[in-house]
């Protein structure tokens, strides 16, 4: 093949390469340019004919347009389409950042700062990694180690965030099989056996009534005497409880779309009328308000004076609500629980109040028994 054919071949005159099958010098009016064509073959099926311009004669030599040649045919086998742009893979990072984009309106603050956790701990070394590089044995590696590393439960945690991020980056990126999905095998996870027995009700309700830190006491009350999740108690604002006694959830765990109403037990919102009243100078849109705390809102957690755990307050709700004879169906409407059945998805929470109140003091007075061992 000669690279100076202009004027010795009429325009449009193609000569065949004798080495590199495929590869042509196309014949111009003005110049005269390297041409590769090729097909593009799937599952033992042509797909496709692909024609890549390599270059023109005069800028490039007959060995350099071989060499192109040869690396084009190749990526071709690879299933590319050598003339398509390359597009940036997405990483782990730049799906989280669509997805916090996307949908994080829709989720409670608590589960996005958890999802982060997860996200800047055991995950951080895939935080930039390209998603199609992630493969199914490294994953397994990385479920093993954090088992061992953070626990079962806490790495199982962290495989589920790994899973709804590269799910999620699939809708706009053609990826592989979800690896978590295919090479992971979750560790075995048990139910916490957290409910209060009724002697350590007792001790933390007396806790609670000799605690010289009413605001926090008063948390602690609450959660246990309606099961409110720690973030949904302790961010609850005055706005949102109205005079006869019903506290508006607006971000529950699931986010705004979870939202609901939640009737207090008269002789709980009596005591949370007399920390108002204790609260005042502070002038806090926060039912517990905290002057320390960056979120203006106090912290709960386990220590010396109070040494629970705040979500077994909740389990301890649920045991509660089954000893003062609630049924199933209102207990998971009080405890705001997502129940996976076509007939929960008939009932309207608004007609109910009625019956969530009945069930909501059943509980206060139920408690109430425990703790002066009635």
């Amino acid at each position: 093949m000669s690279t100076r054919p202009r004027g010795t071949y009429p325009p449009g005159k193609q000569l065949y390469d004798s080495e590199v099958s495929g590869l042509r010098l196309v014949i111009g009016k003005k110049s005269a340019s390297f041409k590769l064509v090729t097909d593009q073959w799937v599952n033992g099926r042509k797909v496709r004919a692909i024609s890549v311009t390599l270059g023109r004669s005069d800028e490039l030599s007959l060995k350099e347009a071989r060499h192109r040649a040869v690396e084009n045919k190749l990526a071709v086998r690879r299933g590319e389409n050598p003339n398509l742009k390359p597009v940036a893979r997405m990483t782990l990072k730049d799906s989280w950042e669509d997805y916090r984009q996307s949908r994080g309106k829709e989720l409670s603050p608590e589960t996005l700062t958890w999802y982060e956790r997860k996200l800047l701990g055991p995950l951080k070394s895939l935080m930039n990694r390209p998603l199609s590089e992630i493969g199914r044995s490294e994953v397994r590696a990385l479920h093993q180690k954090m088992t061992e590393t953070t626990g079962p439960y806490g790495a199982n945690g962290a495989m589920r965030v790994l899973k709804l991020l590269y799910n999620h980056a699939s809708a706009v990126e053609d990826l592989p099989p979800n690896p978590v999905s295919r090479a992971v095998r979750m560790n075995k996870e048990k139910a916490r056996d957290w409910a209060l027995s009724h002697d350590e009700i007792r001790d933390l309700w007396e806790r609670i009534e000799n605690n010289d830190d009413r605001i926090r006491a008063e948390c602690w009350a609450l959660m246990l005497s309606t099961g409110l999740r720690s973030m949904s108690a302790r961010s609850a604002r005055w706005e949102h409880l109205s005079d006869e006694g019903v506290l508006h959830v607006p971000t529950p765990k699931g986010g705004a779309d979870r939202a609901y109403d939640l009737p207090i037990p008269k002789g709980m919102y009596e005591r949370l009328m007399s920390l108002k009243s204790l609260c005042a100078p502070l002038a806090s849109p926060f039912i517990f308000p905290s002057p320390n705390s960056k979120h203006g809102f106090v912290n709960i957690r386990r220590e010396e004076s109070l040494p629970y755990s705040p979500h077994q307050a909740r389990h301890t709700f649920r045991n509660l609500a089954v000893e003062a004879g609630v049924d199933f169906t209102t207990t998971a409407l009080v405890m705001n629980h997502k129940v996976p059945h076509v007939s929960f998805s008939y009932i309207s929470r608004d007609h109910l109040q009625g019956a969530m109140r009945d069930a909501i003091e059943n509980i206060w007075e139920k408690l109430t028994n425990i703790v002066h061992e009635y």
